[in-house]
């Protein structure tokens, strides 16, 4: 089967690629910069450069629809955000291909945390307090609320944007530099003590037909997880399970929970893959995906296992204290997200496409260098935060 993917930068996209190229698929692999780490990989069959889905996004379909004719692609499946672009543009995608996605009002109402709140009630499942405020004033007032508190954008992604009183990232972003407007609203909730997990899925017409949940048990900075562990966490099926039977979800699925000793506490919702997907199997990923079978969905057992060499590695740089434990996950024989035997390009490339850094202060206009440049700079032209779609 001809499959092309979209926006391969990211580490969790290379568990995509792998998984359908070791199952025997041809792939086919875009992204808007050259040295993206996922086009290197020696699974990928052909490597296409396309325009930005956030920037020219008229010209960002134009591109797509070129690469499915000239290369007879059978399969559609967007890596990240700009499924929320090719959603915007399904029904003449779908006209050319299989395009895996669900409508867009669908991704939407997940995307949003404040629509995605109000589902989770819906649905009767557990989320913490939360209030959304669209001001200065009603930011001051939400956090008056909870003597703990959380807060991020209503459409964000990755930690980039997240402001606390509690825990390792108490006072990362003093309040004074948080502005919520009606067009961009915040969301604040009370805090909630328990584990990170998280969980990966893939539906087929609102049935789950492969999962994976996972726990970070390493972080870099106390956000983005840079080890992944997969865990045995039934209920985080049957999570998954009702939105995507509410919802007739159709594509790549990923949810964020807090583990408490209550259960599972929802936190968010992210309508692509996430690094869940690394840690399947090529014969459970890509049967779920060509030949889905909705009354016995792939679960990654428990006990598989994925790292980011190079985050343990810059994290001993950042954190010293924190090198020993450090050193106990570079040296456990873990394979790494990026380079794997046979596959070390990506490797490489990861480094190369630290360039994308200085694209995205440009474009952006940055005046001043913040850490959170390095993730920021990773989405900046195929996330989507709620704005109007040509």
């Amino acid at each position: 089967m001809n499959i092309l993917l979209t926006s391969v930068r990211l580490p969790h996209a290379l568990g995509v690629i792998r998984n359908l190229g070791r199952a025997g698929h041809d792939v086919y692999a875009t992204d808007t910069f050259r040295t993206s780490p996922g086009l290197s990989s020696k699974f990928v069959k052909k490597a296409i450069i396309t325009a930005s889905p956030v920037f020219e996004t008229l010209q960002f379909i134009e591109d797509l629809k070129a690469a499915i004719q000239e290369h007879e692609i059978d399969m559609l499946i967007p890596c990240f955000e700009e499924v929320f672009y090719i959603s915007k543009h399904r029904e003449e995608l779908s006209a050319l291909t299989d395009v895996r996605c669900p409508p867009f009002e669908v991704l939407a109402k997940l995307h949003n945390k404040e629509s995605f709140t109000d589902l989770t009630r819906d649905l009767s499942l557990p989320i913490a307090e939360t209030k959304t405020v669209t001001s200065d004033e009603g930011l001051r007032e939400a956090i008056e609320t909870f003597p703990e508190y959380f807060g991020r954008a209503a459409f964000s992604r990755g930690g980039v944007e997240l402001f606390t009183n509690t825990g390792p990232l108490a006072g990362r972003i003093p309040i004074e530099e948080v502005h919520p407007t009606p067009e961009s609203p915040w969301v604040v909730q009370e805090f909630v003590h328990g584990e990170d997990i998280c969980s990966f899925s893939f539906a087929h017409h609102g049935e789950v037909v492969a999962h994976s949940t996972y726990r970070h048990p390493l972080t870099i900075e106390h956000a983005g997880g840079i080890v992944f562990e997969s865990i045995d966490e039934p209920e985080s099926l049957r999570i998954a399970q009702t939105y995507a039977r509410e919802t007739g979800f159709h594509g790549s699925l990923s949810f964020d929970y807090l583990k408490t000793d209550k259960g599972l506490y929802m936190v968010e919702c992210n309508p692509r893959p996430c690094a869940g997907v690394t840690l399947m199997s090529p014969e459970g990923f890509s049967g779920a995906v060509t030949e889905p079978d909705p009354e016995n969905p792939y679960v990654v057992p428990e006990g598989e296992s994925m790292q980011i060499d190079s985050a343990i590695i810059r994290n001993m740089f950042r954190d010293p204290h924190e090198i020993p434990e450090d050193l106990h996950y570079l040296f456990s024989g873990t394979k790494d997200v990026y380079a794997q035997k046979g596959d070390r390009l990506p490797g490489l490339y990861q480094i190369l496409s630290y360039s994308h850094v200085f694209a995205f202060r440009h474009r952006m206009h940055a005046r001043h260098h913040k850490h959170s440049d390095l993730m920021a700079a990773q989405f900046f032209d195929i996330a989507w935060d709620g704005e109007e779609i040509v």
